[in-house]
């Protein structure tokens, strides 16, 4: 299918949708799709950098789905034009496969030009689904308490990158930034999530999806498992 995909079951496009409509409500922007060997990357930014001075931590959430017909593209789409084209897919779905017409482009964003590398990932100690959720939960509080009546954007940026660059106990690479990603995609399941790390980059892995950081330098306090 050109400039578009195939889902094989109702579930697997139902399961994509969600986790757009859950990428929406943090940041209604862009995702980022990837198609090569059978597989869809769907790439979606939580938390990022808005300019050179900004050290809000690059935080991404990722799915991965099996496709069919192996189509290979590398397209950035709007989150609401892609929610609206699988939402249309499954009501025309009657049997078989679900084909999903890719959106018109969205203009280049920051963080779609960065992509986590693909090998290399070293095993590290997992970290507490339990320790993210607080993170989360204390970096919305904070967030909420610290931003004065009518902040400006400067203002909002820098209270966020403050509070969301915050290291996560011992684990010092690991900013709050990744606990709120994996609270708002819904990736939180079992006691604890799986921790690689290769170069400047951190993976969270839950049986439900993946949350990447791009760290300022090499990661500090992950443990070798």
């Amino acid at each position: 299918m050109s400039d578009g995909f195939s889902l094989p079951t109702v579930d697997s496009a139902r399961d994509l949708l969600s986790f757009i409509q859950r990428a929406r409500r943090v940041n209604d922007g862009a995702a980022r799709l990837i198609a090569a060997d059978g597989f869809l990357q769907a790439y979606v930014g939580v938390l990022f950098p808005r300019g050179l001075l900004d050290r809000t931590p690059t935080v991404l959430g990722l799915r991965v789905f099996r496709v069919m017909e192996h189509p290979e593209f590398d397209l950035v789409v709007p989150l609401e034009s892609l929610a609206f084209r699988i939402e249309r897919a499954l009501d025309a779905h009657t049997d078989g496969p679900v084909d999903v017409v890719a959106p018109a482009q969205s203009p280049s964003i920051q963080w779609a030009a960065v992509t986590p590398p693909r090998d290399g990932w070293q095993r590290r100690l997992g970290v507490s689904a339990a320790q993210l959720s607080e993170a989360a939960q204390a970096g919305v509080a904070q967030v909420a308490h610290s931003l004065p009546d009518s902040a400006g954007e400067a203002v909002v940026q820098k209270v966020r990158a403050e509070v969301w660059g915050q290291p996560l106990g011992k684990k010092k690479s690991i900013p709050w930034a990744a606990g709120f990603a994996v609270d708002a995609l819904g990736f939180v399941d079992g006691k604890s999530l799986a921790v690689h790390s290769v170069d400047n980059w951190i993976r969270l892995t839950s049986k439900h999806g993946y949350v990447l950081v791009k760290t300022q330098g090499e990661p500090e306090g992950l443990d070798n498992e």
